[in-house]
């Protein structure tokens, strides 16, 4: 501590100054001098925190004081000071003492407070030389070591103490007070008096007649005078007289002898002898001049210890005791301090103990012997007999370091206590052991009040405790050896108690090696809380830990609880580290587990090897049954699956102890509210658990449900589940939440769509999978979001969960590694519908799949993140395959432990997508190792298969769509040069590829996620070339474009520059006259430039309609790029990539003159390929099981016919926009039956309007107003429903069992194959579905997008024979050759005349197909039905000039010769001109048939009927009449008809009633001749038309009966 004398203090300063400004004058030094004595020891911390005024107050408060005290009693005081009371403030109470200076007051006020337990915050007191005048008034202070006459010393004492707050307190303390400084001051005053009588009695001894020897005598006499010489403080005297009376004597008290602490307790009460033990009877009694012994109550006075008591007896000359002097003090220091040697009566007593040792001095033995002794308690040495002594040091000497614990009791002779000496080894010792000591003695000897202790320590190996236990009467008996015996089992220290549970279960041997290696790993708390034999439980689990197994857990009730307690305890024991608490509690939270206590142990083994155990208590809130040994199995399996991420964390797991279930089954209720969520579900997932959580019967229903449907294991039984869900519903009636209603329904009707799961299979290993896939049909369950899938798979697992979705059985999609992990269903969901409609081309309809992983090891590198999701794409696949069917030898084989609700269903194909590019091999893989029949097809894209990039497919097949859009403006692309803009760079397959398809393409500008590229005025060949070398290369980009080939203007920017500078050939370009833009203003910009084409080959969505919000896009990084559709002025769109457009920006932009299809029709390529790839390896993979090819045999195949799958693809591309163009052409006539077909769809539910962007009913009213039909993005969208649905419908044994279809499946492959496996093709599992694909995709291309439904309203026929009907008239009129002519005029003739001429052919077609259904021979095959017409059409074809009318022929050859002006080759021109009248040959072919007459005679007859009777005149007029609603065209279609078959019917009565005569105007003019009544009525009518314009419809309906007349009368 710092002395404050030596310091300046400011605040002591203060209070000096205050003394000096408000104490008067006269009094003022002498104030101040006393408070500098006063302070003048005091320490600089007990300064701190006080102030001044306070420091004043007390000072003043002393000073007071001093003023009342006279030497006549001592002033004490104790108070609480108050400002209001005495002006001055203190937190404590104050005690205040001022005494004649004496000895030991300070010790004895401290003891004082000590024992009543106060602690003393500030304690000053300083003895004062005062002199005082004549008035007892302070008259001058003498400074420490200077001396004034006539000063005293007064010690001054300034306490404060804690708080009192009684007045009872506050008295009782004061009266203590009083008493000790009594105290004090008695033994103080009367010290002189008992040193003197000592003195005496020392002189007087020799009269005492002590009855021992001489030497005895010396050394009573010699200890005596060591006692006087200061070696004893003394603090009371009296004498005593033993008188002997009858058996007893009596001890009787000079009370005027008493001196000192005796004169307080003076009276006249006579002490018995026979009071007293017997041992103390005996000493009182003996020879012995001294009684040396302790008091039985502690000094008040000096030191707080028992007093020492020193008798000396008086004799008579018999050698009876008459006389005591009694002493009571305390042994001085020295005693204590000095050795024993030099301690009278101690020295010859040690002398006689050393020999009643029998050891030699100066022999070790002997030195060891002395040692004990000297290190022996004092009090113990001098009070205890010789004999008893030398026992008790004998048995210490002979313990000998040996390390056991030994007990030595002694009684004391007065029979007040028992002293205590145990030894136990020193690193047993601790306060805990010393407290139990004391407490086993307390009971073992009946002790009064609490055993009191000394330790003692040295280099010895055993600690040393003396305890003093007090009694009434020590002649109790004990045993000595169990009390020891009990000490040594307090000793034994909980390692002990373990080794001993370790060796008694494991053996002496391997218990050893235990013991070892578990002594000392156990930290102190863990020992405190833990019994040994629970720990040996710990080690058990402990000992289970190592790498692979870093958890081991034990979960129980402990033993303390009853059975229904709700208190549990969970230890885990973990490896190598600690568990964080926060990785657990939430853990054991969502079990149900409350924790409200944990403790964490380190377990440190002897090799250093750590472990931890934490140790929670919980209560489990499972409500009524808990089954302890179920809950135990239950949870430590769940909590370990949780704990290695095999189950998941979450509110669920509330169930296994809620409802006693196992994990593995919480996992069917958890994966099913996951689904629900992915469905749109509004309920959290926690409210679900919940939920369940409140009704565990339910709970535990459902999984039974589920079980008894799909445990292969069990008997499947209608009844059973009958039974189950009415239980459920009847309990649903106590569930009075509708939420929690809805939610349980909401699981019946999952469970109920639930086709197949792989719940019930096992791994390799024979355990449960720590993955489930659930296949549903998406139909059964009530409010799913639309479009609803036919099927779909749901895989759940803790660390993946996705979904893939399948438009029907056989369908295809990629896979795609999703981010949206709350909602990636419904990203899946749009997907899907884009696939839907670009699979319409290709045999599988439409499928997508989509997962995310859950666990990402985000900040460990892409690497890492890579690996997670490859490992997730692997459990998605295996779950995938796990319930799908497979094909062996031709037969179906159903997957292992799977319950299938369905029909067989093999087909799974998956190819790459956003994220899964390089995934297919991995696919394959599993596919193999399932020895799944599709073997590498199952996923294309793999390394053996069609390299999209190297083909350049999906590019090529977009810039089909490209090179018929610069077509149809009159610009053959391949040969004349063109601008572009385009976004992707050239590494990229669509924009790299697209870039090179051209030669002529002057690439203006570009841009990707890093650069902007900008060539104003480039040279189309050099930058081709340069383009190229930039794709050859994948590594360069933009960046690396040669700067010297870019034009003047131009250059390469940084997307990541703030600003660009705009030369001026740039701004030209850009129509704008800023001097900079940033990056995304470019690029926005360079979005509206007015180029030519606008090639998107990047990632992006970049034209949005102006009725959409950029948040609709969906696609936020490119929110500051993107243009509206009416803005893009590139002439025209080529779609590579996805999603660049959004469908209402398509529609925008064409409805402003843009030329642009939409991305599933361009980009069709590449899923095209990818199907192709697949047939093909499905064909070939066949073979080669069959041993027909090698695999490498196969791989080659593959690789050569890389050019014709090229082939086949480029012509679907080709095909399908053609079939758009020719529908546009068309444009708003043909409105109103799109918009029946649009019903139509609507109506089955095939098509939601709003999701496509179809208009509305009032926006198609409004379109036919304005004349504008419907745009190419929207007729793109209809030709996909309208293939959808039919491929659909042609699914059917009718047509794909038909030999003439059949032959489409053939030419679906390539030359090679066809050539080679033409029979094996028959055995494709898809036959069926190929067949009905290429019919689909010939029928819409050919007759336009609503060709089948018109049929089928027009005429009610089936699927089937509208189908054959098309086929039979594409073949009579050889169309495939004609057509294909047609096609092979691309950029010779105007490419409007060519979409003439095909939209010529597919009405007449339609015209044809029409008549077949109403009139043809449906017994005939499609084969011999065009044989039996084609004879006929090919006769009238060659002869239509000798069958014809003049004028008609004259108008034929008008027609032609159009045609062949425009460039058309004279006999296409002729077959297309002529094909109205070729209609015809179908009628003339029945007739012709049925009549006798040659062809030229039927023919001739029937055309100059036509002619003759005005029937083709008239036909016009009805094909010209307007129609304005879908009645009026039916109307006009069949009033065609009719005219149609009236013409027929009179040429065919008139051939049939002249068989004789073969020349066919003779015939038509004897039938005029004789009919010329009736024929002048219809002559009339015929005028009737030809003077007005307009016709109703009534009147072609009385016009045609006038004709039925006709007809009927020329069969008479």
């Amino acid at each position: 501590m710092t002395v404050t004398s030596q310091r300046h203090s400011v605040l002591l300063d203060n209070v000096f100054a205050l003394i000096d400004k408000k104490v008067d004058t006269k009094q003022k030094s002498l104030v101040q001098q006393f408070g500098r004595l006063l302070y003048k020891n005091i320490s600089s911390d007990d300064l701190e925190n006080r102030n001044d005024s306070d420091l004043y107050g007390a000072t003043l408060s002393l000073w007071n004081g001093l003023a009342k005290f006279d030497n006549t009693s001592p002033y004490i005081r104790v108070f609480n000071p108050e400002i209001a009371k005495h002006g001055w403030h203190s937190s404590h109470t104050i005690v205040e003492i001022i005494v004649s200076d004496m000895p030991f007051l300070v010790d004895s006020v401290r003891m004082l407070l000590n024992r009543l337990n106060i602690t003393a915050h500030l304690f000053l007191h300083s003895p004062i030389g005062i002199k005082r005048d004549n008035s007892n008034k302070v008259d001058a202070f003498a400074e420490p070591g200077k001396i004034i006459n006539g000063a005293k010393k007064e010690t001054v004492l300034f306490i404060e103490i804690d708080t009192q707050t009684s007045k009872k307190d506050i008295d009782a303390l004061t009266q203590e007070l009083y008493s000790v400084v009594d105290e004090v001051s008695l033994a103080v005053k009367d010290w002189q008096g008992m040193t003197n009588t000592l003195q005496e009695v020392i002189k007087k001894s020799a009269t005492f007649n002590w009855p021992v020897s001489a030497d005895a005598k010396k050394q009573t006499k010699a200890y005596l005078e060591w006692l006087g010489d200061h070696n004893f403080t003394m603090m009371g005297y009296r004498y005593y007289d033993v008188k002997a009376i009858e058996g007893d004597h009596r001890w009787i008290p000079q009370n005027d002898t008493s001196l000192g602490l005796l004169k307080n307790s003076i009276n006249d009460r006579e002490r018995l002898l026979s009071r007293l033990p017997a041992s103390a009877r005996a000493e009182a009694l003996s020879k012995n001049p001294l009684i040396l012994t302790k008091t039985n109550s502690r000094a008040r006075v000096h030191r707080p210890a028992y007093m020492d008591y020193v008798g000396v007896k008086e004799f008579n000359k018999v050698g009876q005791v008459v006389g005591e002097h009694r002493f009571l003090g305390l042994y001085s220091a020295s005693f204590y301090n000095n050795s024993v040697t030099q301690l009278p009566i101690l020295r010859e007593k040690i002398k006689r103990i050393c020999e009643l040792s029998g050891f030699e001095p100066g022999t070790h033995a002997y030195k060891a012997f002395a040692n004990i002794i000297e290190t022996y308690p004092r009090d113990e040495l001098l009070q205890t007999p010789a004999e008893e002594l030398a026992q008790i040091v004998m048995g210490i000497f002979q313990m000998q370091e040996r390390g056991i614990s030994r007990l030595f009791i002694r009684k004391d002779t007065f029979g007040r206590f028992f002293s205590c000496m145990v030894f136990v080894p020193r690193e047993r010792y601790n306060t805990e052991l010393r407290k139990e000591t004391q407490a086993l003695l307390k009971a073992s000897l009946g002790a009064a009040e609490e055993v009191e202790f000394t330790t003692f320590f040295s280099e010895s190996v055993y600690a040393r405790t003396h305890y003093i236990a007090r009694v009434n009467d020590n002649n109790a008996e004990f045993d000595v050896k169990e009390i020891e015996q009990n000490i040594i089992e307090l000793t034994k220290t909980w390692n002990d108690r373990l080794a001993s549970a370790i060796s008694a279960a494991h053996g002496e041997a391997s218990g050893k090696a235990l013991e070892r290696k578990y002594n000392n790993a156990f930290s102190r708390s863990y020992m405190e809380h833990n019994l040994p034999s629970a720990a040996l439980v710990d080690i058990g689990k402990l000992e289970t830990l190592d790498d692979n197994h870093t958890l081991d857990m034990l979960f129980y009730r402990p033993q303390e609880e009853g059975a229904d307690s709700q208190v549990v305890k969970l230890k885990l024991f973990h490896r190598a580290e600690p568990i964080h608490l926060s990785d657990v509690l939430p853990m054991l939270e969502n079990f149900g587990l409350r924790v409200i206590d944990e403790s964490p142990y380190k377990i440190t083994c002897s090799e250093g090897e750590r472990n931890w155990v934490m140790d929670f208590t919980m209560l489990h809130k499972s409500g009524q049954h808990f089954d302890m040994e179920k809950a135990q199995v239950l949870f430590q399996d769940a909590f370990a699956k949780v704990w290695y991420k095999t189950l998941e964390d979450d509110a669920f797991n509330r169930l296994i102890l809620g409802a006693n279930m196992t994990g593995r089954k919480v996992t069917v209720l958890r994966a099913y509210a996951k689904y629900m969520r992915q469905t749109g579900s509004s309920f959290s997932r926690d409210y679900i658990a919940n939920t369940l959580a409140n009704y565990p019967d339910i709970a535990r229903l459902l999984v039974d449900f589920f079980d008894q449907r799909f445990n292969p294991k069990k008997k499947r039984s209608e009844k059973k589940e009958e039974a189950l869900l009415d239980t459920i519903k009847a309990q649903l009636d106590n569930v009075s939440n509708l939420d929690d209603d809805r939610i349980i329904r909401r699981y019946l009707d999952m469970m109920s769509a639930t086709l197949r799961t792989n719940f019930y299979q096992n791994d390799e290993a024979g355990d449960e999978k720590s993955y489930v896939s659930f296949k549903m049909m998406p139909e059964l369950i009530p409010e799913m979001p639309l479009p609803l899938p036919k099927f779909e798979i749901f895989v759940y697992s803790p660390r993946v969960e996705g979904v893939h979705l399948r438009g029907g059985k056989v369908a295809r999609g990629g896979l795609r590694w999703s981010d949206r992990q709350e909602d990636f269903r419904t990203e899946v969901l749009g997907l899907v519908k884009a696939q839907q409609v670009k699979n319409t081309v290709i045999v599988p309809v439409g499928a997508k799949g989509g997962f995310v992983c859950k666990n990402l090891p985000v900040g460990q590198g892409r690497e890492a993140i890579q690996a997670e999701g490859q490992a997730c794409y692997r459990i998605f696949i295996t779950s995938l395959l796990d319930i799908t069917d497979n094909i062996v030898n031709g037969e179906i084989v159903p997957p292992k432990d799977v319950v299938r609700l369905d029909d067989e269903d093999p087909y799974l194909v998956v190819a790459a997508d956003k994220g899964t590019a390089t995934f297919s091999d991995i696919a394959n893989g599993i596919a193999e190792d399932f020895g799944f029949w599709l073997g590498d097809a199952f996923a294309s894209g793999g390394s053996i298969g069609y390299d999209h990039k190297k083909m350049g497919i999906t590019a090529r097949g977009g810039w089909e769509s490209v090179k018929r859009h610069f077509r149809e403006i009159g610009i053959d692309c391949q040969t004349t040069d063109f601008t572009c803009a385009g976004v992707g760079d050239m590494a990229g397959d669509v924009f790299g590829n697209g870039m090179l398809l051209s030669e002529h393409t002057r690439l203006i500008a570009a841009f990707n996620h890093m650069h902007i590229f900008f060539d104003p005025n480039p040279d189309a060949a050099a930058s081709y070339k340069e383009r190229q070398r930039l794709f050859e290369n994948p590594r360069l980009s933009w960046e690396d474009y040669d700067s010297k080939l870019i034009s003047k203007g131009g250059g390469v920017f940084s997307r990541a520059s703030k600003s660009i500078k705009l030369t001026p050939e740039m701004k030209k370009w850009l129509g704008t006259r800023q001097l900079t833009m940033t990056p995304n203003e470019l690029i926005h910009n360079i979005l509206k430039m007015p180029v030519d084409l606008l090639w998107n080959g990047g990632i992006g969505t970049y034209i949005k309609s102006k009725k959409e919000s950029h948040s609709e896009v969906g696609d936020r990084a490119n929110d500051d790029l993107r243009v509206n559709g009416r803005d893009v002025q590139a002439k025209i769109v080529g779609e590579g990539g996805n999603l660049g457009l959004t469908q209402l920006g398509r529609i925008e932009y064409a409805a402003n003159g843009g030329r642009v299809n939409t991305d599933f029709i361009d980009n069709v390529g590449g899923v095209d390929c990818s199907d192709n790839e697949v047939n093909i390896k499905i064909l070939l993979n066949s073979l080669v099981n069959d041993g027909e090819l090698t695999l490498k045999q196969r791989n080659k195949l593959l690789y050569d016919m890389t050019d014709d799958v090229s082939e086949i693809v480029l012509k679907d591309c080709y095909r399908q926009t053609q079939s758009i163009s020719i529908t546009e052409l068309a444009g708003v006539k043909q409105l109103k039956e799109q918009l029946r077909f649009i019903h139509g769809l609507e109506r089955e539910g095939q098509l939601n309007r709003e999701l496509e962007f179809i208009p509305s009913d009032d926006e198609i009213s409004d379109r036919v107003a304005t004349d504008q039909g419907l745009t190419r993005p929207e007729l793109s969208v209809l030709i996909a429903y309208g293939k959808m649905v039919l491929k659909d419908a042609l699914n059917i044994p009718e047509i794909t069992d038909n030999a003439y279809h059949g032959k489409l499946l053939v030419e679906a492959f390539p030359k090679i194959l066809r050539e080679k496996f033409a029979t094996h093709m028959q055995q494709h599992p898809l036959r069926s579905e190929i067949i009905a694909t290429k019919l689909t995709n010939n029928m819409v291309n050919d007759m336009g997008l609503n060709f089948v439904f018109r049929m089928q309203e027009e005429t009610g026929a089936s699927v089937s024979e509208i189908a054959n009907a098309y086929a039979i008239v594409h073949g009579i009129f050889n169309m495939k050759t004609l057509w294909a002519r047609i096609e092979e005029l691309d950029n010779a003739i105007p490419a409007k005349l060519q979409l003439k001429m095909l939209d010529e052919a597919r009405r007449t077609m339609r015209r044809a197909s029409r008549w077949y259904i109403r009139h043809g021979n449906k017994s005939q095959s499609i084969e011999e039905a065009i044989e039996s017409y084609r004879g006929t059409f090919d006769i009238l074809s060659k002869n239509l000039q000798h069958y014809l009318v003049e004028s008609e022929y004259k108008q034929l050859e008008a027609a032609t010769q159009q045609y062949i002006d425009k460039g058309v080759p004279q006999d296409i021109a002729y077959q297309v001109a002529s094909f109205s009248n070729m209609f015809s040959s179908f009628d003339l072919a029945q007739i012709v048939e049925a009549d006798k007459h040659d062809t030229d005679v039927v023919a001739k007859l029937y055309y100059q009927l036509g002619s003759r009777l005005e029937l083709h005149w008239f036909l016009d007029q009805i094909n010209n009449q307007a129609v304005s609603n879908h009645w009026q065209a039916l109307a006009r279609a069949s009033y065609r008809e009719e005219l149609d078959w009236q013409q027929r019917s009179i040429a065919a009565n008139l051939l049939a009633s002249r068989g004789d005569i073969s020349d066919a105007d003779q015939i038509l003019d004897e039938w005029i001749e004789s009919n010329q009544v009736l024929l002048k009525r219809w002559y009339q009518m015929m005028s009737e038309f030809k003077t007005s314009t307009t016709h109703e419809f009534a009147k072609f309906s009385v016009a045609l009966r006038e004709l039925m007349l006709l007809s009927v009368k020329s069969n008479h």
